[in-house]
């Protein structure tokens, strides 16, 4: 049973984090995979990796742009990277990115580039959906943009494992496409290569509010700054509400102060369409996707409603707005960074700031009401009471009206200089470009010249290519003349090698042409005269060794001769051991150990053995008794289901070998320690001598670094009706394939079983030590199971009401399945006293522990059952 506790989830995050110091962070909560981790992982870096260490850009730019910072130590949602925040400097590869050679950074050999377009050069940030990072469009750098970087938002890997990702990312992009306004980012575009979702939007220069605010922690940006900053973001937030959207995750960290333009709000990432009455639509999208499934919000910002799972209303982007007013005016938090139902359960209350009228007191207070019935139920309205009625539309339409006359008086003088702007930076383009050309080509030219070095293949194809990328080499960087003559000693050497390796081979013709060719390389090269005087005294060696050889020869000839009259006496013995050599060879080719070794053919090598020569074929048996015993040990290490059949033929075909005979096979020992969370196949089971399997089990490291079969499940009530089937020692009620957990049964009575399983499969099960099955639960210390069987009563859920079927829950990392909860589990401690351990249904989800464990007298009882252990055959 999978529990959704949405509430409690982001209760427990809040706190981690809140432990943490890091309050402001997104918290996401899914639907029905949520349970397993209380603490976000919201550093994680989906993005890319570069391919060359100590890669630099060639282009300047602000130290702060979209969601870029220096030196910051937390964050709200996104987080700032100072630069390229991994291990080695940049983030990981991925398959829907590729490289190629660099046209932007000097230096560099390679870049990023995503769908053709895009050139990735910094990461600026890390958020709750993905990684946003600085790129150029190489479509805007064609046609001279004078500002050719976007920002291009991915989608990062944990994120992109949720059903709904990349419907989010689309969703994401075309609400924010509808928000056309001047404190919005603007998204230009969606798309995908691969499996890598990304979308382009504006790249801008500032920094998130949240860092201003802590540079400014207790006092405050300032009253005017303030009221310009809450005036931006409140005209966002009116515009987007305006268009049936809430932005659910609204906060400092979402808001950014540009240079140039003013407070922008970003990241609707997780904004709905609100509809009549507040309640999201039945029709339309929410039918297909609804991005609220994916539970992002920030505790410290969120409302109590949100917190609760609530639908999201207007009311509750007021709440943060509220939170985010009273920062931009005071340098704090209203409740301290404490979550609203925290807050509400504390009774806690906003304390006033003196710096604000009782009218905007009276707004600011209204809006950071904790319940949504006594809370500002529109942006709106919030202005309204904040700034005046009126007071903020005149001064709205006042800066609107000054800001069309002063575009009207400059609009000419600034079209002529955006102009001459314009042909300045394409100019430097063009230049940079040709630049960057040159040295690619001078790069690639001395790339290849080095590659041909490496192949050394010396043939004239090879010398003639050489020649032509030197020339052209010279041609392109005619100053480099050094490398040009490093180049052709390098190719003398390769000659001179060559003609002394052929020397030494007695080659003496092809050593003469190789030493010829070093010198039309180098005329000066070292060595030429010592290889000639050496090639003269090797001819003279050849001459006196070929006599030699000649009279050998003629000796051997005759030693030839004299071999003639005892062959014939030997060809009977020749053609007797020519037989027994050709059945030896076939018996060496049959034995090469993999699963396709054929016992019947070495069998039938052995009967024409036996015929030629039966003393050797009685010799040979112990040895491919123990060639088999050998192989087999090894095959059943990785499949001992089919390495059986083999041994029982191997054992029919030599009856007397003891190798064979006494050779077992564990069914479990193949499985390496902690493999059983990778699926079924990573499971084993016994046979019984009565049919059927034994418990499946998987293995894992017992505690004392020695590996261990452990029941993946729970003896089932089912296996022990089959016991008492069969022997008949027993009456049970159960049907044999009853799926829940065995219990009402005594400590004896589980021995009897153990007993009986012991003789059917030929192993020793056991019930656990203490140590070894908190091994096996905990996964060596590995966070519980979130779906486990215990008492859970909240908010309309119950668990543990009654047992579930022993396969029933999702598995541990090593694969064991209702360790924790369901019924306690017998164990002994290293006493021997009897235990039960890792609670049961009825204990509550606080208890419910691996660590949980109580003492037993072993007497039958509705909530004890037992899983089984067995040592493996190494």
């Amino acid at each position: 049973m999978v529990v959704n506790d949405k509430t409690r989830i982001v209760k427990k995050a809040a706190e981690n984090l809140s432990a943490c110091g890091d309050s402001d962070v997104t918290v996401f909560v899914g639907n029905d995979n949520t349970g397993a981790n209380d603490h976000p992982q919201v550093n994680h870096n989906p993005g890319l990796e570069r391919a060359i260490p100590g890669q630099s850009s060639s282009v300047q730019t602000s130290s702060s742009s979209l969601v870029e910072s220096a030196g910051s130590k937390s964050f709200d949602a996104t987080r700032v990277v100072d630069g390229l925040a991994t291990s080695d400097g940049l983030p990981r590869p991925h398959e829907a990115v590729h490289f190629e050679p660099s046209s932007s950074r000097e230096g560099a050999v390679t870049k990023t580039v995503i769908k053709g377009r895009f050139e990735l050069d910094k990461l600026l940030g890390v958020g709750g959906m993905g990684a946003v990072y600085k790129a150029l469009d190489r479509r805007k750098l064609e046609a001279s943009d004078s500002d050719p970087y976007v920002a291009i938002k991915l989608l990062n890997e944990d994120f992109q494992q949720h059903p709904d990702a990349f419907i989010s990312l689309q969703r994401e992009a075309r609400k924010s496409q509808t928000l056309a306004h001047p404190n919005i980012v603007t998204v230009y575009d969606f798309d995908r290569e691969g499996d890598r979702v990304f979308m382009t939007m504006e790249f801008l220069e500032g920094a998130p509010l949240d860092q201003l605010l802590r540079k400014s922690a207790g006092v405050g940006v300032g009253k005017e700054k303030a009221a310009l900053l809450l005036k931006d973001v409140s005209n966002a937030l009116i515009y987007a509400h305006s268009h049936r959207i809430v932005h659910s995750d609204f906060k400092p960290g979402n808001i950014f102060v540009t240079e140039k333009k003013g407070a922008k709000v970003i990241d609707f990432g997780i904004a709905r369409a609100v509809s009549e009455g507040g309640v999201a639509s039945k029709a339309g999208e929410k039918t297909v996707f609804d991005a609220g499934t994916l539970g992002a919000l920030t505790p410290a910002y969120a409302s109590l409603e949100m917190l609760k799972g609530g639908e999201p209303q207007p009311s509750d982007d007021v709440f943060a707005l509220g939170c985010v007013a009273y920062e931009l005016f005071s340098g704090r938090h209203p409740y301290d960074k404490v979550p609203a139902d925290k807050a509400f359960e504390k009774k806690l209350k906003p304390k006033r700031i003196k710096t604000l009228s009782r009218r905007q007191w009276r707004a600011l207070d209204s809006a950071l009401a904790l319940r949504r019935q006594e809370r500002t139920d529109s942006v709106e309205r919030f202005v309204q009471g904040f700034f005046g009625k009126t007071g903020w539309k005149w001064a709205f339409g006042s800066l609107f009206a000054a800001t069309l006359i002063a575009g009207g008086m400059g609009y000419t003088h600034l079209e002529k200089e955006n102009a001459e702007e314009q042909r300045r930076v394409k100019v430097e383009l063009e230049e940079k470009l040709q630049n960057e050309l040159v040295q690619r080509r001078i790069a690639d030219k001395k790339e290849t010249i080095g590659r041909l070095l490496e192949l050394s293949v010396l043939n004239q194809a090879w010398e003639r290519d050489l020649r032509i990328e030197l020339q052209e080499y010279s041609a392109l960087n005619p100053s480099d003349a050094a490398f040009a003559e490093s180049t052709k000693r390098s190719v003398s050497d390769l000659f001179i090698a060559a003609a002394t390796g052929q020397l030494n081979l007695g080659n003496l013709e092809p050593a003469e042409r190789m030493l010829s060719r070093a010198v039309q390389w180098n005329e000066g090269v070292p060595g030429a005269e010592e290889i000639r005087s050496q090639l003269e005294t090797e001819r003279e060696a050849l001459r006196v060794r070929l006599e030699q050889e000649r009279i050998a020869a003629e000796r051997e000839a005759e030693r030839m001769r004299r071999e003639v009259a005892r062959a014939a006496q030997l060809r009977v013995a020749q053609e007797k051991q020519k037989k027994i050599n050709l059945v030896i060879d076939d018996l060496e080719s049959m034995l090469k150990c993999d699963f396709n070794i054929s016992v019947d053919r070495i069998g039938y090598a052995l009967s024409a053995l036996q015929q030629v020569d039966a003393t050797k074929a009685k010799l040979l048996r112990p040895v491919i008794g123990e060639e088999l015993a050998g192989c087999f040990d090894k095959l059943a290490l990785r499949n001992p289901t089919n390495t059986q059949p083999l041994l029982d033929s191997a054992r029919n075909l030599l009856p007397q070998d003891a190798l064979l005979a006494d050779l077992d096979i564990d069914y479990c020992a193949h499985l390496a320690p902690g493999s059983g969370g990778r699926g079924d196949r990573y499971s084993c089971a016994d046979s019984l001598v009565s049919g059927g399997l034994g418990p499946e089990m998987v293995v894992v490291n017992g505690g004392a670094g020695r590996p261990l079969a452990v029941g993946k499940y729970e003896v089932s009530a089912g296996e022990i009706s089959q016991f008492c089937r069969v022997t008949g020692d027993c009456s049970s009620t159960e049907e044999e394939n009853v799926p829940l957990p065995a219990r009402n049964l005594s400590l004896a009575q589980a021995q009897a079983y153990i007993h009986w399983l012991n003789g059917e499969t030929g192993r020793e099960y056991r019930l656990p030590s203490e140590r070894e099955w908190f091994a096996a639960a905990s996964a060596n210390g590995q966070p519980e199971v979130a779906d486990r069987n215990c008492y859970l009563r909240y908010g309309g859920v119950e668990k543990g009401v009654e047992l579930v079927a022993v396969r029933s829950g999702s598995a541990n990392p090593f694969g064991i399945v209702n360790a924790v909860g369901n019924v306690q589990e017998w164990v002994f401690d290293v006493d021997n006293n009897l235990l039960a351990a890792g609670g049961s249904r009825q204990d509550p989800m606080s208890r419910c522990l691996a660590t949980s464990k109580i003492f037993h007298d072993g007497s039958a009882d509705g909530l004890t059952g037992f899983r089984l252990v067995r040592d493996l055959v190494r």
